[in-house]
């Protein structure tokens, strides 16, 4: 029968999309509120490891997420020139007969989930924010900046890092902070080369990484590390990135400094963290996604976790009459999950912003993450 019959989610992105589907899918009227416009997806690309193909797929969301991108193995680490210093396949934890892991643009992958929450009945309100929250016994209820007011059983924030929600319902002293890390992302033409995470590596430590997301395109990203938050006018964008590719002579790498430009995406990101302590909700209000726990992105598992926070709150939803039954079930299967995936990402941010152990270190702690990630939800 289930706990909840009409939810809210507040955020359209990865997270808030993909529940709505799955709330769809086991009869709960979803409503969702996006404070953003349809046509204002940006971004450049996201890659999706085998645990968030493997909630996808029990979602019947993962064949058209593997039509819109394009799916890889190859973990390579080359020098500067290019030239292949290890390579190995990883492996395919969810279908040996899949892909393991997924590279698709950030507005591509967003339609996909709208399209599969509308047919599955959710009913999507763009340009619109939740002004007020008042929750009972019974239910919440919010008021709309459209005038509107409704009422539900469940409110689930999805709506990143600094939801407002959050700040709403649990106070202002849960807020990110700055991990004294970002990224440069710039999406560009993929070569043949380009075959699937490859990460080139000069001697003195600076690193490019490529990821690809489609036959055509792929995105390379560079970490920066910086006391404070990195702030580059927009009219010197374009030369700062091509001074962080002039020391690798890797052809690939060549002809993607020369290919920088106005109307190439460049973005910048820094890394701005939290991870939320038990419980994750309050009353008839719960945290999904970024608004519980936004991790630095060097297990690539920012989307991943929020996919599989999706899956397990339906799940627990599912199978709970009682509301705060299924919200604790929930909390208790995703929270410590989080934290770990959390600590290892960070303890390699860090190591990479004062290096204190061998290179070794860092790949070890990500081999342990990746093992971790393998691991049934």
């Amino acid at each position: 029968m289930g706990a909840v019959k009409k939810a809210f989610v507040v955020g359209g992105g990865i997270g808030g999309l993909t529940v709505a589907h799955a709330l769809q899918r086991i009869g709960v009227s979803t409503r969702v509120i996006e404070m953003g416009d349809r046509h204002d997806r940006i971004g450049t690309g996201i890659t999706l490891l085998g645990n968030a193909l493997r909630a996808l797929a029990e979602l019947g969301l993962v064949d058209a997420c593997l039509e819109g991108g394009h799916g890889w193995d190859i973990v390579s680490v080359r020098d500067g020139a290019g030239t292949v210093l290890s390579e190995q396949s990883s492996p395919r934890i969810w279908d040996p007969n899949r892909p393991a892991a997924l590279g698709i643009m950030r507005p591509r992958l967003g339609q996909v989930l709208e399209d599969f929450a509308t047919k599955s009945g959710a009913k999507i309100d763009f340009n619109t924010t939740v002004t007020q929250i008042d929750q009972d016994d019974d239910g919440v209820t919010v008021h709309l900046s459209n005038g509107e007011t409704d009422r539900a059983d469940l409110l689930i924030a999805a709506d990143g890092a600094y939801s407002k929600i959050r700040q709403k319902i649990f106070g202002e002293e849960f807020k990110p902070h700055y991990a004294g890390q970002g990224v440069w992302r710039y999406t560009v033409s993929r070569t043949q080369s380009m075959n699937g995470f490859v990460l080139y590596r000069l001697p003195t430590g600076r690193m490019v990484g490529s990821l690809p997301l489609s036959k055509e395109l792929c995105y390379l990203f560079f970490l920066e590390s910086t006391d404070e938050k990195l702030r580059v006018p927009q009219d010197q964008v374009c030369d700062y990135l091509r001074n962080l590719l002039t020391p690798f002579t890797a052809p690939e790498l060549v002809a993607a400094a020369e290919m920088v430009g106005v109307d190439k995406h460049i973005s910048y990101r820094p890394f701005d963290v939290l991870m939320m302590p038990a419980p994750w909700h309050c009353g008839r209000v719960v945290l999904l996604g970024d608004a519980a726990h936004s991790l630095t992105p060097q297990m690539t598992s920012g989307g991943g976790m929020a996919i599989e926070d999706a899956l397990v709150l339906s799940q627990e939803l599912d199978r709970n009459d009682d509301l705060e039954t299924a919200l604790v079930s929930y909390c208790r299967r995703r929270e410590e999950r989080a934290r770990r995936v959390y600590d290892i990402a960070y303890a390699i941010c860090r190591e990479e912003r004062k290096p204190e152990h061998g290179r070794d270190y860092s790949m070890g702690l990500l081999r342990e993450g990746y093992a971790f990630l393998a691991a049934p939800v």
